[in-house]
């Protein structure tokens, strides 16, 4: 590889991954399909959700979208509540109109030792679930790592998982360049794919398989837990270059080293949860959208397209956006964005949630306790870093519908919101009459109030409502909702 092109591979996982960090319905409860009618339903999605084709639909069958936020801690003990993250937090986040929470669940912490499941860390994390459910915020749980273990700078996967047959480690290669530096964590990832046996002679894949799978069985019944991300942006090892050299991309080493991994996961949750998600993502340089996907290519029902948004420019933005719906399609999978940002830049977060919301894809901010609010502060927005990045975050977007969205795009210069969709599911059933569309439509963003005009369904919640609520109209085939700013809303 030449060293120019050395060059633009590091500076581009260098922005890459600097910027990721990479990366009331009580839980166990709730209403059942087909409650398109109650006041439940009437508030946004109903608990557990699935998919239909490229969209995630609710118990109900409206069609749904997500906004939410990323969790994760990667210090000890490895789970939020240690970092403040509680109960507050998640009516915050409610109440801003943010419906899903991608959870870490940090391997270091789940899996000490081989073998040996630290059940109190897994319940620690179920208290935070049981706080989001409570406020109807779904839950991701996001199996998270970035440069592999601390052996490596790195954080994620205990050391006892790190086979590198003693490659050098420099100690000055650190985040993100590590990735391209170091010979011994490449050397893990190699040995992770391949399932080298750990220190008991178990394969250290197989741990890590049992780790997802001990989650799996604790979480299985909980209606807000959507499933399990396999891992958080991985990376194929020392053979990494094909991905930015050759045409086909990472296409051959996503078959040989991510193809075994997925199904022999995927099979392993199937055994405890037939119904919630698996959630796949790609190495990491698909991220920088100059290279598709052969992922997930499952004919597994419930399997969703993990993807993060951190190019270098705004060109390499729509290309990841691009190359998500592309293989969505492809594969009859929903797509969504389950990392961006990990900025406070407005400029750049109305952009990347534009190109997002204008796709119809789902999305989760990266970091809350990052970016939005310092740790252990109360959750108001008081405390909120930057209040103008965060007003970026919390935008008009449609909860739960009764029809496949066709359109949708917000101008935040002028707060002008406009949304489209068919009247029919996305498998082309009609749904019941009294089955209504929720939209959100947060007070961030219309202190003044806002007005409607609608065509194809009749409004139902009062006015200036932060959940407006539509009934399609018997024989319309099209609704178009148009919100601007301003109204009266008495």
């Amino acid at each position: 590889m030449a060293m120019g092109s050395l060059r633009r591979v590091a500076l581009g996982v260098a922005a890459l991954l600097v910027a990721t960090g990479t990366a009331c319905v009580p839980s166990g409860g709730g209403p059942g399909p087909g409650d398109g009618s109650g006041h439940v339903a009437a508030r946004g999605p109903v608990a557990p959700l699935a998919s239909d084709g490229r969209w995630l639909t609710d118990a109900t069958g409206r069609v749904v979208t997500l906004h939410g936020v990323n969790e994760v801690e990667k210090p000890a003990p490895y789970f939020p509540a240690a970092a403040g993250f509680d109960a507050d937090d998640a009516r915050f986040l409610a109440d801003h109109g943010f419906t899903v929470v991608r959870l870490g669940v940090v391997v270091e912490g789940l899996m000490p030792e081989p073998g040996r499941i630290d059940r109190t860390y897994v319940e620690s994390l179920a208290a935070t679930v049981r706080q989001l459910a409570r406020e109807r915020i779904f839950v991701l749980l996001d199996f998270h790592q970035d440069g592999f273990s601390p052996k490596y700078n790195g954080n994620g996967l205990p050391d006892w998982m790190a086979i590198d047959d003693g490659l050098p480690n420099p100690p000055d290669a650190v985040f993100p360049l590590y990735y391209i530096q170091n010979p011994a964590m490449q050397r893990a990832f190699e040995s992770f794919w391949a399932n080298r046996p750990g220190p008991d002679g178990v394969g250290v894949q197989d741990h890590y398989i049992a780790g997802l799978t001990a989650v799996a069985r604790r979480f299985a019944r909980d209606p807000y837990v959507l499933g399990y991300e396999l891992m958080n942006e991985p990376w194929p090892g020392a053979v990494w270059e094909p991905c930015v050299t050759e045409p086909a991309g990472c296409a051959q080493l996503e078959q040989q080293l991510m193809v075994p991994f997925q199904q022999k996961a995927t099979a392993a949750i199937r055994r405890v949860t037939r119904t919630q998600q698996v959630y796949v993502e790609p190495f990491v340089l698909f991220n920088f959208g100059q290279v598709g996907t052969t992922l997930p290519g499952t004919a597994d029902h419930e399997t969703v397209l993990s993807f993060h948004s951190y190019a270098l420019d705004t060109t390499g933005e729509e290309g990841v956006v691009a190359n998500a719906l592309a293989a969505a399609e492809r594969d009859r999978v929903p797509p969504v964005a389950t990392e961006f940002g990990a900025t406070v830049d407005v400029p750049t977060l109305q952009r990347l949630t534009g190109q997002l919301d204008d796709g119809l894809i789902s999305w989760m901010f990266w970091h809350y306790q990052e970016d939005i609010l310092p740790r252990n502060v109360p959750a108001d927005l008081a405390n909120v870093r930057s209040p103008e990045a965060f007003r970026a975050l919390v935008r008009p977007y449609p909860l739960a519908l009764t029809g496949t969205p066709t359109a949708a795009h917000f101008d935040p210069a002028t707060r002008a919101y406009e949304l489209a969709y068919g009247t029919r599911a996305p498998d082309g059933r009609r749904y019941r009459p009294h089955q209504v569309s929720v939209v959100s439509v947060p007070e961030l963003q219309y202190p003044e109030g806002y007005t409607v005009e609608v065509s194809g369904a009749r409004i139902t919640s009062r006015p200036c409502a932060e959940q407006l609520t539509l009934r399609n109209l018997r024989g319309a085939h099209e609704v178009t909702v148009t919100i601007a700013p301003g109204g009266r809303c008495r």
